[in-house]
């Protein structure tokens, strides 16, 4: 039997199905837009969300309009959550509470550090070179 690929957005479109229906689904990871925390081919749950979800560092599945991503909250004002790859520098997704459809649970210890991770984001890019050369893409 051969492989088959399927376009991202087709499987998280599915991905966002299953967690509107309340169900939890386990999603591997591909590029790199959330290094260190999670390299290309980790395995994630993601539950679905809840109000008391939004917060401040916590990683969600999100729908950014032409794409879905799994990045963490680095803002929230008012209905919008604004949302980083720990692996981007530069590049947020802003968008309404309601597209965000999922939660990675992660531990006290990676949010901890997620916090470090997120201040040291004017010179992170250093550290990240180093990572997305040792790393899968």
């Amino acid at each position: 039997m051969g492989e088959k690929s399927v376009a991202n957005v087709a499987t998280f479109s599915v991905v966002r199905d299953i967690l509107l229906e309340g169900q939890k689904v386990k999603v591997t990871v591909k590029g790199q837009s959330m290094l260190p925390f999670f390299v290309s081919g980790s395995t994630v749950t993601i539950r679905p969300i809840e109000s008391s979800d939004f917060k401040r560092y916590n990683v969600v599945f999100a729908d950014a309009g032409n794409h879905f991503v799994i990045h963490r909250i680095i803002d929230i004002q008012g209905d919008n959550v604004t949302l980083l790859g720990d692996g981007n520098i530069v590049g947020t997704e802003t968008m309404p509470r309601s597209k965000v459809y999922g939660i990675v649970d992660c531990s006290a210890l990676h949010i901890f550090f997620a916090k470090i991770w997120v201040a040291l984001r004017p010179v992170r890019r250093f550290p990240l070179a180093v990572f997305r050369r040792v790393t899968p893409k």
